[in-house]
């Protein structure tokens, strides 16, 4: 019986192992896909709007590897989520299909990573453009007109610092600046 265990202990082992850098590589998908969506939406929607026809296969889905950082696992991993992404938002950024956008970036509070590994560029970005996305789809099912910089989670640009981040001031910079850009996809294109 014991030979058996000393078997099975090695095997429990590694699957477990399997399973975490499982978890980890989905979550490096994940956040690749995200940011490649976020791109190709962008992409897309620049294409429609100056009248040029759907390519999504150019620089930045080659390079795959905008936003990476190693701290976020397996590059590989990411460079897929990417991808898969950055083809979904450039069609539907050129159809200005909002559904999956909406979903993906307005319709849920966004909390960082369980990992501490971002830097505070990282996390303004994330924080600023979640933000911004949420008050354009607000601003427009509102009726308002474009003003992303009337919104007072612009004007704090602090969501998400805390002081280990260091420069508050940058990190406002970074929010804000993220910010505009997700206000600007969020929004959409002007109406009238």
């Amino acid at each position: 019986m014991k030979q058996k265990f000393k078997f099975a202990i090695p095997a429990v082992l590694a699957f477990s192992l399997a399973l975490v850098a499982t978890a980890q590589d989905s979550e490096t998908r994940h956040l690749g896909y995200e940011h490649g969506y976020r791109d190709g939406y962008s992409y897309g929607h620049d294409a429609k709007a100056h009248g040029v026809a759907l390519n999504p296969q150019g620089d930045a889905y080659e390079k795959a590897d905008h936003g990476f950082r190693a701290e976020y696992g397996p590059k590989e991993e990411y460079e897929t989520g990417y991808r898969e992404g950055y083809r979904m938002g450039a069609d539907d950024g050129y159809a200005n299909s909002r559904t999956r956008f909406e979903k993906m970036f307005a319709d849920q509070d966004y909390a960082p990573p369980a990992n501490n590994h971002w830097r505070f560029e990282d996390l303004a970005q994330e924080m600023g453009y979640r933000d911004g996305v949420k008050a354009g789809v607000h601003d427009v099912a509102d009726k308002h007109s474009f003003r992303p910089t009337e919104h007072d989670q612009w004007k704090d640009g602090d969501r998400g610092y805390h002081d280990s981040l260091g420069s508050k001031e940058a990190y406002k910079a970074a929010y804000r600046k993220a910010y505009e850009a997700g206000y600007r996809d969020g929004y959409g294109p002007p109406r009238g």
